[in-house]
């Protein structure tokens, strides 16, 4: 099989209703969740696949915190080759950041509490330096909470002994012999290895392939390429997690930095809805790519929604071929795009202040004036930064693409100016006569949204910015207040 392809079916051959799978799509818009990609299989068949532009199949995404179900797979197959153990002490593996004492939990912290997220710090700390030197709360191994830094010094302790990148090393083991193309890669953490608590670019597919691997319990085409004992562990329930859960989708158990879901499933979930939800006793698998940053309890709300429509309508047997409704379904997924502020598309306060320059007042944006101009099927926000003059394009119903202008945030290393704007689309609506709401996705390799309200009042316009974007994007964030002359 290509590394992209997938055997087709329709949803009925497999046992789903194809009117269950359109109700899953139509409840995401419903709930206005930006989504990038949707893929389903049943019995290893794609049943419904969608992207919306400009992502596609054979694009790249960044999967946030769903690397760190790679990072897992990474100490598996180190286990496997004698290289590592789960009781292992992690302060051995560094002895360059602990050359005289340290506490005595971090003294007792294995690999095993690092997979597991019972590590004896509360928070994720800003590099693997600051792990040994941030006095710990608790001893380890006790209480599951979520922490980034467990998986980040876990990958450390991969790419010092491969001598490579966890990438490198995974490829040519599991990611190749699975269909992965090349061309998967990783952020690099400021602290020199891989950010693999977050940083994995990899398309849909890719996800979907990676997750079907766990789902067969590491065995792919007949070769067995990761211990089956390690995947069901990983896949199974090492630890409650309740406490560290935000809603009943997550807190059903915590294996091997992999989430455990009702219906005896599992789950990688990643920021802004990048998931995989594995159902192995109904064979049914469920990948998203997404920026659902900025709505509460955005991933929730996907799976939920999942569990409420295709899981409900699944079958042992295949269903009653439907035609009608498998067009309906493609409809529904071929119309899918970035979603749009609620609203209409013009407005008489336009025409008032088109082109008319705002002095604002200090704020901590360091914006000193901004101005809109319009020209009918869009416009743009134009505004002069202590960074210099800088503009945002929109269109009215329906996005304009256009390149983020702050050349001085992240590229390939974490915290460090990639020296280019990111890809950015936004689409703006008026809520009101006087009220114009901005939408802005940032949808290059680091995701990230802008929400932004516009109230003009006679000769004063109020801005409201709130951000969602992991290490950028600070300088659009908060209220804003000027006046024209």
């Amino acid at each position: 099989m290509h590394n992209n392809e997938f055997l087709s079916a329709t949803p009925e051959s497999v046992g789903i209703s194809s009117c269950a799978v359109t109700k899953f799509i139509r409840a995401l818009r419903g709930q206005e969740l930006c989504m990038h990609g949707v893929l389903i299989i049943r019995r290893g068949k794609l049943i419904a696949e969608y992207y919306a532009p400009p992502f596609d199949v054979n694009r790249r995404h960044r999967m946030y915190s769903i690397s760190k179900s790679f990072t897992a797979l990474g100490v598996g197959l180190m286990i496997g080759e004698g290289k590592i153990k789960l009781t292992d002490r992690i302060i051995d593996f560094y002895p360059e950041y602990a050359p005289g004492p340290v506490h005595s939990f971090i003294a007792q912290a294995t690999v095993r509490d690092m997979l597991t997220m019972r590590d004896c710090h509360t928070e994720t700390l800003s590099g693997l330096a600051d792990w040994f030197s941030t006095p710990p709360s608790h001893p380890p191994g006790t209480i599951f909470m979520y922490n980034t830094t467990c998986t980040n010094l876990l990958c450390g302790i991969i790419e010092k002994i491969s001598g490579g990148t966890l990438i490198d090393y995974l490829y040519p083991r599991l990611l190749t012999p699975i269909g992965f193309a090349p061309g998967c890669w990783c952020v690099k953490g400021d602290w020199g290895y891989s950010w693999s608590g977050s940083g994995i670019m990899a398309t849909p597919r890719e996800l979907a392939r990676l997750a079907l691997l766990f789902m067969r319990n590491g065995k792919w085409n007949g070769e067995q390429l990761i211990s089956e004992e390690f995947i069901r562990e990983a896949t199974g329930f090492q630890t409650d997690n309740w406490i560290g859960g935000d809603d009943s989708v997550h807190a059903q158990g915590y294996g091997y930095q992999i989430w455990r879901t009702k219906f005896n499933g599992f789950g990688f979930f990643g920021m802004g809805s990048q998931l995989a939800v594995a159902l192995p006793e109904e064979e049914l698998l469920l990948v998203t790519t997404a920026d659902t940053q900025s709505a509460a309890m955005g991933s929730s709300l996907v799976v939920k929604s999942f569990f409420d429509t295709v899981l409900e309508s699944a079958a042992e047997k295949p269903l009653p071929e439907d035609a009608g409704a498998v067009s309906e379904m493609n409809e529904e997924l071929k119309n899918m795009k970035l979603i749009l502020p609620r609203g209409r598309c013009d407005s008489q306060t336009a025409n008032k202040i088109n082109g008319k320059t705002f002095n604002l007042f200090d704020n901590v944006n360091g914006w000193r004036n901004v101005r809109f101009d319009f020209d009918g099927g869009g416009g743009k926000m134009v505004y002069d930064t202590v960074r210099g003059l800088k503009e945002i394009p929109f269109g009215f119903g329906e996005h304009k693409g256009f390149v983020f202008p702050e050349p001085h945030y992240p590229g390939k290393i974490m915290r460090t100016p990639g020296g280019r704007g990111y890809e950015a689309f936004a689409g703006a609506a008026w809520a009101d006569d006087t009220t114009l709401n901005i939408y802005c996705f940032l949808t290059d390799d680091h995701i990230g949204t802008l929400r932004i309200t516009a109230a003009f009042n006679e000769n004063n316009v109020t801005i409201y910015i709130k951000k969602a974007a992991e290490h950028f994007l600070d300088e659009y964030a908060g209220w804003i207040y000027g006046y024209s002359q």
